[in-house]
């Protein structure tokens, strides 16, 4: 498959904060021009193989490399920031240890790094603990952003800008459809569902107030908002969560539909999530430099500092056509003619029944009314703006993104196999 050549960007030294996670490996990953398509790439524990992230190599004959379609990264240092960097990790990053939550712990990696740009894709899971959720998404990106703006000491160098991943739920409210929903709606927080997403808006609200003030060294931010991320390395979104259920589901239920499958739902493949992060960094650079050149200001309507952008592969496709699509990649036999389609308020019903044997068993299930809310709403979102402010565009399609992360999961499944059998 053919496609135009983009021109390579460089970044200068870049620090990429959660690193080691499932999005932040992938920044890393095409920041070094995709050492995981090499077939002498080395994995986590040093061995040769052709296998990175402890995986298999991500070139699967059917597919057009990844190296190939998205913009070469030239004269860039890449470093990587995470509690632990003992996984996902590739030659040619350097890694640090280190707690976004304490400054003590920043200013050690700050002043071996000297970054000229941040890239912050530290998250916890949106399961994870109320406490853990504040910690790492309100404090740690709290502390990040004084840090690098040198609220807690000179550092030996001047960070230029600070892109931020924050989500797309920050405008949802768990319940209503949200069609084709752009960066005019109004945040929700609190947020009476989903207290990952009310995190997500505390952290995004710091970053973009943040913006060219004196008092963060005039640093350039902005907050990138994926709608759903999917592909290699997906174990807790979408494509993670319906592989996991193709993996040990019996036949029936997965001819289970909820609802009547005419509501529209955003996914994004990883790649394209990091290729926005990327032109959001390129254009708050281009900005940066103006400033520095002593150049007026950029026009309102170009303008990327101080600003939010939902990142999305622009094609929102039917919920239960997806899961059924990942189904039958898997290996799965799906037959239209044998689902049992339960109607919406039947299906919310159900929800509320396993919300009460959950509570009353001490289970956490997977299933409640919330869960049953996401497979019934519309839920999808206009990447418009960060189209025309940054030249975005979506590069890997979205049957691809899930074909790729069936590739992945099945690969990844083997390897687990195979630990516990030599264990």
């Amino acid at each position: 498959m053919a496609t135009e050549s983009l021109p390579p960007n460089s970044y200068g030294t870049v620090l990429v904060v959660g690193g080691c996670g499932f999005l932040g490996s992938r920044l890393v990953d095409q920041l070094l021009n995709f050492p995981s398509e090499d077939d002498d790439a080395p994995t986590a524990n040093g061995h040769s193989n052709g296998n990175v992230l402890g995986h298999q190599k991500l070139l699967p004959e059917s597919f057009p490399s990844l190296r190939s379609r998205y913009p070469a990264t030239v004269d860039t240092s890449v470093h990587a920031l995470d509690l632990q960097c003992t996984r996902n990790t590739f030659p040619n990053c350097t890694y640090h240890d280190a707690d976004i939550t304490s400054a003590e712990s920043l200013l050690e990696v700050f002043k071996k790094v000297k970054p000229d740009v941040v890239i912050n894709t530290a998250s916890p899971s949106w399961e994870a603990a109320p406490a853990l959720l504040n910690k790492v998404n309100i404090e740690g990106t709290k502390t990040l952003l004084e840090v690098a703006g040198g609220k807690h000491g000179d550092w030996g160098g001047k960070c230029k800008v600070f892109t931020h991943t924050s989500s797309a739920s920050v405008v949802h409210d768990g319940e209503s459809d949200l069609i084709n929903a752009d960066e005019t709606y109004p945040y929700i927080c609190p947020n009476p569902r989903e207290y990952y997403s009310e995190t997500k808006v505390h952290a995004e609200k710091l970053v973009l107030e943040a913006n060219n003030k004196p008092e963060f060294g005039n640093l350039l931010t902005c907050a990138v908002r994926p709608a759903g991320i999917v592909g290699e390395g997906d174990l807790g979104g979408f494509s993670g969560g319906i592989l996991k259920t193709a993996s040990v589901a019996p036949s029936w239920q997965l001819h289970i539909q909820l609802g009547s499958n005419d509501n529209l739902f955003d996914n994004t493949y990883v790649h394209n999530v990091v290729y926005g992060l990327l032109c959001a960094t390129q254009a708050l650079l281009v900005t940066k430099q103006r400033q520095l050149d002593g150049k007026g200001p950029i026009l309102d309507f170009e303008k990327v500092d101080g600003e939010a952008f939902n990142v999305t592969n622009n094609s929102p496709a039917y919920f239960w056509d997806s899961g059924r699509y990942l189904y039958s990649r898997y290996g799965r036999d799906i037959q239209l003619e044998k689902l049992w389609i339960l109607p919406t308020g039947m299906a919310e019903f159900v929800g509320g029944a396993a919300e009460a044997f959950n509570w009353l068993t001490g289970r956490k299930g997977k299933l409640n009314r919330q869960t049953i809310k996401y497979a019934c709403i519309n839920r999808y979102y206009s990447c418009e703006k960060l189209r025309t402010r940054t030249g975005y565009k979506p590069i890997v399609p979205v049957d691809e993104g899930f074909a790729r992360s069936v590739k992945w999961f099945k690969a990844h499944e083997a390897g687990e196999k195979k630990k516990k059998e030599a264990q």
